[in-house]
């Protein structure tokens, strides 16, 4: 009898042990590593919710399979197989408003952001050809991407940026916690392919502190992450018209506690114009390891390789006529532009208890070019060391964070002669006329905390502290301007003040902030090199008030602002080759933000979606006198008053997907008098694919086409262009006539 009852006493205990066993583990967002409180973890046999550090228990046995749900974020099946697991969950492109962003240090939705921010996702890239970002970009609201070429775009954000000539300024950029961002805050983000892209922020206007106070705002570019608990290989091949042709491999690993992504990428283009000819290869890596529950390692590594032809800008009598050709004395010397850049980081996640971690960031980068051009050759070689720091700690009711930002930027540049002639079959290097060197750094310091006055308000504050300073040495001049010397800016103390209060079904924002944009180099020196003492950043308050909402499946955003830009750069040309900075004036931004959505289940089958989004922009010069003329009242150069994007989207269970989308693109002056300008114009792309699921592999089969109406319109706009010796002005960059892509996706899970 005892023997028998000690029999059912262990097999009584040996199932409470077997059934009683904790599963834990941790809901994050795939993205951006920020937990998610309350996601609903479902089992066959258990239920539990995350807690404030996203973690979750689950009495049951392995392996285990789990369903995630959490509003904003895709429905997410798993089968866990150890305990401790991390399950990042990858937001619906339907539900953004209510996906984790990092427009601040604190993890909060874009409903309960005192700020205005957009997201673009995978999904919303995938409405375009994969080439490039530039569509997606521009259906943003307050934001134009003009794209000369491949290699010469220029992002500007509610009017921030439109005075730079050739690129990208006064909007700062990352990738997840590197700065793209160099020392004279000339951004390029397009060389990042969308193989390597996860997620896009943008947030609009100086509302970041620990992101620098840019006026124009910050573009955060999150790199790629595996899904979770899944092995997989993703190729793809995309053709399209004038010889474009982009080829891409990734390996991605997630296996809950390390995930990896290995990708490599190759964009080749023999361009619509002569002249034009690009091609960019790329590998990245991004890696991040779990060490415990409480600490995590992640690493990123990039190398580009680029080599692009350059076709420049035209007049308007080769715009009109022959919009194919080249700018004459750039085809003739066959201008390009190639370099080799790479960039590493390393960051440690520390979370030392419930309410409190550190995030530490190490970097560095490298850029090392050559630029042959008409009037001369450019060397460039820049080395970048920097670090980020961020210490944040919580309360009930009130979160403070505190960190810093450094970087060291060491440029040096050399110009050479360049021979070509008309026979010589491009361009030919000849004697050295200017070596330079210029140490810039940037160092930062930053505060942001928010406080729950109620349920309903929250009120944030922040305080970005800035210095820039640089160090110049001119080792060489043909003309014997030997010069050196350094220059530091008067520190920049930027605050920031918003509110939000969150209704069951809206919410309302407001916010007031200070912002600044320091000189580029071009901007701190005269044509000369001497170094210019008396330029100054751009500064300004920007002023925002908005709301957001939902019933049912519409959405909308709605944000009006104002801005006062004080110091505003120009640069002046004095030559073809040559420019010098002034602060000349003071510029008035109004504008007025919309986006809307509306998502529709037509049956068990098929989804529509609408998309509609608008920018009203009245920009004027408020107080500005440029070389003793003055252009008060006048419209600001180089940016439209009104943008407007709509399309619709629809999406089958069945595999089948397409859409299609309008943008128009209002006149906008092209010089400081407002005497020429653009045309406006109306461009409409389409894509349309088939998703094929086999077992273990998807195969996407897609095609697609962009200006379909093959509209004749200019991409881009030199402003304030200038002819030298009696040659006509170049202001126009031609956008391509109607092109077309076709492409396969496949991607096999193991």
């Amino acid at each position: 009898m005892t023997r028998y009852l000690q029999a059912i006493v262990f097999v009584f205990f040996s199932t409470l042990s077997l059934y009683g066993q904790t599963i834990a583990g941790k809901v994050v967002d795939l993205t951006n590593n920020e937990a998610l409180i309350g996601a609903v973890v479902i089992s066959q046999s258990d239920t539990a919710i995350t807690d404030e550090s996203g973690r979750f228990q689950l009495n049951t046995t392995l392996p285990l399979e789990v369903q995630i749900r959490y509003i904003g974020y895709e429905l997410t099946e798993v089968t866990l197989s150890k305990t401790g697991s991390v399950i990042g969950l990858k937001a619906s492109s339907t539900e953004l408003g209510s996906v984790i962003v990092s427009a601040g240090a604190s993890s909060q939705t874009i409903y309960t952001s005192p700020t205005s921010i957009s997201v673009i996702d995978t999904k919303l890239l995938q409405r375009d050809a994969p080439f490039t970002t530039t569509a997606a970009l521009n259906r943003t609201p307050g934001v134009l991407m003009q794209s000369g070429t491949l290699n010469t775009n220029r992002l500007t954000i509610r009017g921030i940026g439109s005075r730079s000539l050739y690129g990208t300024n006064k909007v700062k950029a990352y990738y997840d916690e590197i700065p793209l961002t160099d020392g004279s805050g000339n951004s390029t983000i397009e060389d990042i392919d969308q193989n390597f892209i996860d997620r896009m922020e943008i947030i609009k206007g100086p509302n970041s502190s620990i992101y620098g106070a840019g006026l124009g705002g910050v573009v955060r570019l999150f790199s790629h992450r595996a899904e979770p608990m899944q092995t997989s290989l993703d190729v793809s091949q995309t053709v399209g018209s004038f010889g474009m042709s982009r080829f891409s491999i990734r390996a991605d690993h997630n296996d809950g506690k390390n995930q990896i992504t290995l990708g490599v990428t190759d964009l080749l283009s023999e361009g619509f114009r002569d002249n034009s000819n690009y091609n960019r290869k790329q590998a990245g890596m991004t890696a991040r390891t779990e060490i415990n529950e409480k600490t995590s390692i992640s690493t990123i590594a990039q190398y580009t390789w680029l080599k692009a032809y350059i076709p420049s800008s035209i007049n308007e009598q080769d715009y009109l006529n022959s919009p194919e050709k080249a700018a004459f004395t750039w085809g003739q010397a066959q201008g390009y532009e190639q370099y080799n850049k790479g960039l590493v980081g390393l960051t440690l996640n520390q979370r030392f208890n419930q309410s409190s971690d550190l995030k530490v960031s190490v970097f560095g980068k490298y850029r090392d070019a050559y630029e042959p051009r008409p009037f001369n050759i450019l060397a460039e070689n820049t080395q970048t060391i920097g670090t980020r720091a961020i210490y944040s700690k919580e309360w009930k009711t009130f979160k403070i964070h505190l960190g810093t930002e450094l970087f060291r930027d060491n440029y040096q540049w050399s110009t050479f002669e360049n021979n070509y002639t008309a026979d010589t079959n491009g361009s030919v290097e000849g004697a050295l006329l200017t070596e330079n060197k210029e140490i810039r750094t940037y160092q930062n310091v930053f505060w942001e905390s928010s406080y729950s006055l109620t349920k309903a308000i929250t009120v944030s504050g922040g305080l970005n502290f800035n210095h820039t300073a640089y160090d110049l040495s001119n080792e060489y001049d043909i003309n014997g301007n030997y010069t050196s010397g350094s220059y530091s800016f008067d520190p920049v103390l930027s605050p920031k003040l918003g509110i939000n209060y969150q209704h069951e079904l809206f919410s309302l924002f407001g916010n007031i902030s200070h912002g600044f944009s320091p000189p580029s180099l071009e901007e701190t020196l005269y044509p000369d090199g001497q170094i210019n003492p008396n330029i100054q950043p751009e500064s300004g308050w920007n002023y925002e008030l908005g709301t957001r909402g939902q019933k049912g499946g519409f959405k909308y955003d709605l944000v009006g602002y104002y801005m006062e830009i004080k110091n505003l750069l120009v640069a002046q040309r004095t030559a073809e080759d040559a420019y010098v900075g002034v602060n000349a004036g003071v510029n008035n931004h109004f504008g007025v933000d919309l986006l809307m959505n509306y998502s529709i289940d037509i049956n068990s089958n098929y989804q529509l979606n609408a998309f509609f989004s608008s920018s009203w922009m009245h920009y004027e010069f408020g107080e500005f006198t440029n070389d003793d003329i003055r252009y008060d009242g006048n419209q600001l150069t180089g940016v439209p008053q009104w943008i407007i994007n709509g399309g619709f989207e629809l999406l089958s269970a069945k595999g089948f997907y397409g859409n299609i989308n309008a943008n128009y693109t209002g006149e906008m002056p092209m010089d400081d008098a407002n005497s020429l300008y653009s045309s406006d114009y109306f461009l409409l792309r389409s894509r349309i694919g088939y998703l094929i699921p086999i077992k273990r592999l998807d195969i996407d089969l897609y095609l697609g086409a962009d200006n379909l109406t093959s509209t004749h319109y200019a991409s881009m706009i030199l402003i304030n262009a200038t002819g030298f010796g009696g040659a006509a002005p170049r202001y126009y960059y031609p956008g391509n006539p109607r092109s077309l892509y076709s492409g396969i996706k496949l991607k096999y899970k193991f």
